[in-house]
């Protein structure tokens, strides 16, 4: 007997939506028509965070599919609308014509989001499932008092510390934003600031440790320790690894560093250990490296005081109930044309 029980989760206007909307038109029947492909559940995910209502105005940047917008059109109902724009005009082009021969009431433009669309502004929603190198003022300018942007962002000087980020702006024109943990693909090349020290592996120019010191040589000792040093379990749940490693980055410990090996993308910290019996400077004993993957924790030289610093910073976050990155706090500032968003511990 064929069950004929749905299968999409809840009751709520998303899932009315996604019931309403079959997938397959948009992603095709094996779910990989347009790539990179956005699981059904995590756009209702994403969706849901939004807090669709109907009658509101939306504006969607970076078209893919045209599932979301689908959807998005279904929530917000005849008296709302929803605009999808994208560079790429074989996707509008894919997704305008979907929406005609389903009518789906969304509309789809071709254009530079990063401009997002003043025509048809000001925005109840703007979703992005980008990343983008700074948040464009435009987006902030477009969304009307009491809107919400939810967008993949920086949340460190440092390159590798991406977020996702929901932003308010309140009726008198202020913005509140909590970030959560969770990553978009980039939409510009990531811009590493001056201050930034980035050394490269001279066999994989893939990997990378980046820290905060101008101490070109002792950066490239960090790497050089990461790639041989001894890597145990990440001692945690898998999940746990995004909300300790934005801990760190909202703390910035002495030594912070993010870094990509074979062992994968990590946050660390590295020092030196003192020299003479402990009375010498720190900066003149040989270094030290510890550093954090989904998967591992990478250490050189074997129980070294900054191992045992790395854990007790572990500790520390364990006693406060080991806090989720969107229980951090969080602060987002105009420079120019575009906003920035960092973590505070």
């Amino acid at each position: 007997m064929i069950s004929t029980r749905s299968t999409i989760v809840g009751t709520d206007a998303v899932a009315d939506a996604a019931r309403a909307v079959p997938h397959e038109i948009y992603l095709g029947p094996d779910g990989e028509a347009v790539k990179p492909v956005i699981s059904r559940s995590s756009t209702w995910q994403d969706l849901r965070s939004l807090d669709l209502r109907p009658r509101m105005r939306v504006l969607q940047v970076g078209t893919g599919s045209g599932y979301p917008a689908a959807l998005m059109a279904h929530i917000v109902g005849p008296g709302g609308h929803v605009l999808t724009i994208d560079p790429d005009e074989a996707l509008t082009s894919r997704a305008g014509d979907l929406f005609a021969a389903h009518g789906h009431r969304a509309i789809a433009a071709t254009g530079n989001g990063l401009a997002g669309h003043p025509g048809r502004a000001p925005y109840d929603r703007i979703v992005v499932a980008g990343t983008p190198a700074a948040i464009p003022a435009a987006w902030i300018d477009q969304l009307a008092p009491g809107g919400v942007l939810v967008t993949g962002c920086s949340v460190s000087d440092l390159p590798g510390a991406y977020a996702v980020a929901h932003i308010v702006k309140t009726p008198a024109d202020d913005l509140h934003v909590t970030v959560h943990a969770g990553r978009y693909p980039f939409m510009q090349s990531p811009v590493v600031p001056s201050h930034v020290t980035v050394v490269t592996a001279t066999d994989q120019p893939g990997y990378y440790l980046a820290s905060a010191s101008d101490d070109h040589q002792t950066t490239t000792a960090f790497l050089t320790l990461l790639r041989a040093g001894t890597a145990g379990p990440w001692p945690g749940p898998p999940g746990e690894f995004l909300d300790f490693k934005h801990w760190l980055l909202a703390r910035q410990p002495r030594g912070l560093f993010t870094a990509v090996t074979e062992r994968g993308e990590g946050v660390g910290i590295g020092d030196r250990a003192p020299s003479n019996f402990g009375l010498a400077a720190r900066s003149d004993g040989p270094p030290e490296a510890v550093m954090i993957t989904p998967t591992h924790l990478v250490t050189h030289p074997q129980e070294s005081p900054t191992w045992a610093r790395f854990l007790d910073l572990m500790d520390e976050w364990r006693a406060e109930a080991s806090r989720t990155t969107h229980e951090l706090d969080a602060v987002i500032w105009r420079d120019g044309d575009s906003y920035h968003v960092r973590l505070n511990d």
